[in-house]
């Protein structure tokens, strides 16, 4: 199965560009207080850059109603990422994808979002404790949630890790920000590269196995 690889935190054309390049499948704008921050009229600028053929994902924390009808009125992403405990109602008509912060009680958060949800298996995110800031999530609260949904893993992955990833915990999708960076903001096109070659890898493995 190919694995869905989606890069966050673009602050400039040149680290995008190398992203799409390199066969990326979403990108995510980050409109959330952060030193990647955007704002609506910026993250429109540089959505002119990304082709149709790889998804827009407008990343948020916690806004209000109001910020998210107004994102999605300006910029037209494929998807909002925000927290799950900040997801309006379905009545809203968004299109909304929910972050879930790593702790002891993950997976019961998961679960609860998921036994409400009209999909099957729902995507979802799952991150750090504390998103954006590179630090590794603990990966033992994920086994088996790819069970029930398509589990989207975020929170310390880079380049050295994401296939190791991968292989145990058998993601529908993969997401990076400061793990590909030269600074915040500014990916490296090398690390892009590496982390892309390193998601294919370790697809090429699985393959094998199941041979």
């Amino acid at each position: 199965m190919k694995t869905h690889i989606k890069i966050c935190g673009f602050t400039e054309p040149m680290g995008l560009k190398a992203a799409v390049d390199a066969g990326v499948d979403a990108v995510g704008l980050v409109l959330d207080p952060s030193p990647r921050q955007l704002s609506i009229a910026e993250a429109v600028r540089l959505r002119a850059h990304i082709p149709d053929t790889v998804q827009v994902v407008a990343v948020c924390g916690r806004p209000d109603l109001k910020t998210l009808q107004d994102i999605q009125r300006e910029l037209r992403p494929d998807f909002i990422q925000l927290m799950s405990d900040a997801m309006p109602g379905p009545e809203h008509g968004l299109p909304l994808l929910p972050a879930f912060e790593d702790g002891p009680d993950l997976e019961q958060r998961v679960r609860r979002y998921c036994e409400g949800h009209p999909e099957e298996r729902p995507l979802v995110l799952t991150d750090g404790p504390k998103p954006g800031s590179g630090i590794l999530a603990d990966w033992s609260r994920l086994h088996g949630l790819s069970e029930f949904t398509r589990l989207m893993i975020a929170g310390g992955l880079r380049p050295t890790n994401v296939g190791d990833a991968i292989q145990r915990l058998h993601p529908w999708g993969v997401d990076v920000s400061s793990g590909v960076e030269a600074e915040p903001g500014k990916k490296s096109p090398e690390l892009v590269n590496a982390f892309v070659d390193a998601v294919r890898a370790a697809e090429s493995a699985e393959e094998s196995r199941r041979d």
